[in-house]
């Protein structure tokens, strides 16, 4: 299973940040490759420059729900 940014109906899929370094990797390798996915787009709407996994490698496109955006602050110890 490798959580993906866009997909096409296809199965192509675009990554995001750092979910690019191993992605695309642990797609390619498995028997059976589930995609988790923030939003299906239809076929043709991707740019083929930008596709980091091919839909040949990937089996079953799922949309997820309810993604909680968390931002991460910065706290530094105070002085003493």
């Amino acid at each position: 299973m490798v959580k993906a940014w866009k997909a096409d109906k296809l199965g192509n899929l675009m990554y995001r940040k750092t979910a690019r370094n191993f992605n695309p990797l642990c797609a390619a390798a498995g028997k059976v490759t589930i995609a988790e996915v923030e939003e299906i787009v239809e076929v043709g709407e991707l740019d083929p420059d930008e596709i980091h996994t091919p839909g040949i490698y990937i089996q079953h496109v799922y949309l997820g729900e309810d993604y909680e955006k968390r931002i991460e602050r910065r706290v530094l110890k105070e002085d003493k």
